[in-house]
């Protein structure tokens, strides 16, 4: 009976129930840190990894199975995507890496008026933190170290928001009566729990093109893989760039300054690859209600 009542929540009530139980997952979270920390760069390494289990997978898994009769289906986890939109998806975050540091470089250039000065110093400390503590991650040049940052930058934040975004809160706020409000307002979340205000836009745009590719799809799988290779890519560059001792900015510049050239190739790109995944998407669909009959 309870688990009829919850299923029958509205949309609103959902998502209250699904923040007072990652609210109370953050608590085990922290405990559970507080045991294993040892003030060292690795335990804020584990630190990801927790909260990317307990804060972010294990609740949306848990409301899930008190809302839905199929729970890995409503999570669409159960159906894997072909190969083709597979490799389109592959290269359409690689392809578009120096449209977004474009956009990322516009993005920085974007101030608040006088009066909120005190507001912008205060983005702009929180953006130098996070900022700090991803390169701290990443100084590791060893290979066991680039697995190990493989696993808790990409692999795990690929799964954890990927389920929370893309795989429950997108259905959740409207994705079969208005989709396109649905992954762009699941877009707008997703870039601003990150608190990188000066990487607002490109990650909104990240985002949404995640958002359309699981909508499209009706797989989140396309989601995580296309999530993990963007910041999979983000922390190989770092790795080379440490190894050879090249600028470790120099990736985040494709696309800017007397390459900004290839910033705008780059955004076409985008376009076109967006448009071949849809097309693939709606042929490979089509071809699956043809073979079922129906």
């Amino acid at each position: 009976m309870k688990k009829i009542q919850l299923k029958d929540l509205p949309p609103l009530g959902k998502i209250l129930l699904l923040t007072c139980i990652m609210l109370g997952c953050s608590v085990i979270a922290i405990i559970l840190w507080g045991l294993l920390n040892d003030g060292s760069l690795i335990s804020l390494k584990w630190l990801q990894v927790i909260q990317s289990v307990c804060v972010f997978i294990l609740p949306c898994i848990a409301c899930s199975y008190l809302w839905a009769d199929q729970p890995w289906k409503w999570l669409r986890l159960t159906n894997l995507p072909h190969f083709w939109p597979i490799i389109l998806t592959v290269l359409l975050f690689i392809c578009g890496i120096p449209f977004i540091n474009l956009l990322s470089h516009l993005n920085e250039q974007l101030r608040l008026p006088e009066f909120m000065a005190d507001i912008e110093a205060w983005m702009q400390a929180s953006e130098a933190n996070a900022g700090n503590l991803t390169e701290q991650f990443l100084q590791d040049s060893t290979f066991a170290g680039l697995l190990f940052n493989l696993f808790v930058m990409a692999i795990c934040p690929a799964l954890s928001e990927e389920v929370l975004f893309r795989g429950t809160l997108q259905p959740l706020l409207g994705e079969k009566r208005h989709p396109h409000i649905a992954i762009w307002s699941t877009a707008i979340l997703f870039s601003a729990i990150h608190m990188q205000f000066y990487g607002f836009i490109p990650r909104m745009l990240l985002g949404a093109m995640l958002g359309y590719s699981v909508f499209w799809s009706g797989s989140l799988w396309l989601g995580i893989i296309g999530h993990a290779v963007n910041n999979g890519m983000a922390v190989v560059s770092y790795f080379m760039a440490n190894r050879k001792h090249y600028d470790t900015n120099y990736m985040d510049q494709i696309g800017t300054g007397d390459s900004l050239w290839l910033g705008i190739v780059s955004g076409i790109c985008v376009g076109a690859l967006l448009y071949a995944l849809r097309r693939s998407l709606t042929m490979s669909n089509a071809s699956s209600r043809n073979s079922s009959g129906n």
